[in-house]
């Protein structure tokens, strides 16, 4: 189903509308289901609408977001600390907000990369980890060369013990193995494109299926329940939101926000 201009603005204003009465009530923090996802689309659609008053509202979700860590938050990507402090990384980088992330991040960079904890985590923790890493480089952070040559090197060997299925491709793990045996984090320079081959798979930022579903339900007017959608990242409406801004202004630079690593189900 193609839509034409003025029927995706409408579907994002219906969008933003619902996100804007129902967002403050998610159980999660996270970056994938999570109160994170709703922060990345508001952000988006503000610089899209040019409306200041989804920026602040992004703003006032990303305090909420960060009251709500405690110690006890999940290091894991797609709820806990690794894709929350990444997509910090990603407004900073990409000009949405303007923060200093060594300041913001701090306490997640002493949990994140933890090496006393790391021999205990599973794999995907471990993957999880390394996103959250190349993120970190990726920026202005004065820990690059840090994160590099002591964080990396632990993290690679981690992952290649743990990672005992030969039919699952890691590609997080390859591309840092690269980056760790180079020593050249300017590989990174546009997180954008490192992980481009997500698109495959995620062409929208969402499964090919779902993506025409909720297209279907949206331009029928068949949304009247909002509990029917799901608000977050993945899959859900505010991604949904993210892929239809980027058909209209071609940025699916948040796609990066999904590695393969993390999108089965």
């Amino acid at each position: 189903m193609k839509l034409d201009v003025q029927s995706i603005q409408s579907i994002l204003q219906r969008i933003s509308n619902i996100l804007l009465i129902n967002g403050g009530f998610l159980d999660s923090p996270g970056l994938y289901t999570g109160e994170t996802g709703l922060v990345l689309f508001f952000f988006r659609y503000a610089r899209f609408t040019q409306n200041g008053l989804y920026r602040e509202y992004a703003y006032d979700l990303l305090d909420k977001t960060q009251n709500r860590l405690h110690l006890d938050t999940p290091v894991d990507y797609r709820q806990g600390l690794a894709g929350i402090g990444s997509a910090i990384e990603y407004l900073v980088q990409y000009g949405f907000i303007e923060v200093n992330t060594d300041e913001i991040l701090e306490e997640f960079d002493d949990v994140i990369f933890s090496l006393e904890k790391m021999p205990c985590l599973p794999l995907d923790e471990l993957s999880g980890i390394g996103h959250y890493a190349l993120w970190r480089m990726a920026g202005d952070s004065i820990h690059t060369d840090m994160i590099l040559k002591k964080v990396l090197p632990r993290l690679v060997s981690r992952i290649h013990e743990k990672c005992m299925n030969p039919d699952v491709e890691y590609r997080t793990a390859a591309f840092l193995k690269d980056i760790t045996e180079t020593e050249n984090p300017g590989m990174l320079s546009d997180m954008s494109t490192v992980f481009r081959p997500c698109r495959n798979r995620y062409p929208y930022g969402f499964e090919i299926n779902t993506f025409n579903r909720y297209l279907e339900q949206f331009s029928n007017n068949d949304f009247s329940d909002p509990g029917m959608f799901d608000s977050g990242l993945q899959n859900g409406l505010s991604g949904f939101g993210m892929a239809l801004t980027a058909e209209l202004d071609g940025d699916d630079s948040w796609i990066s926000l999904l590695p393969n690593d993390f999108n089965t189900e």
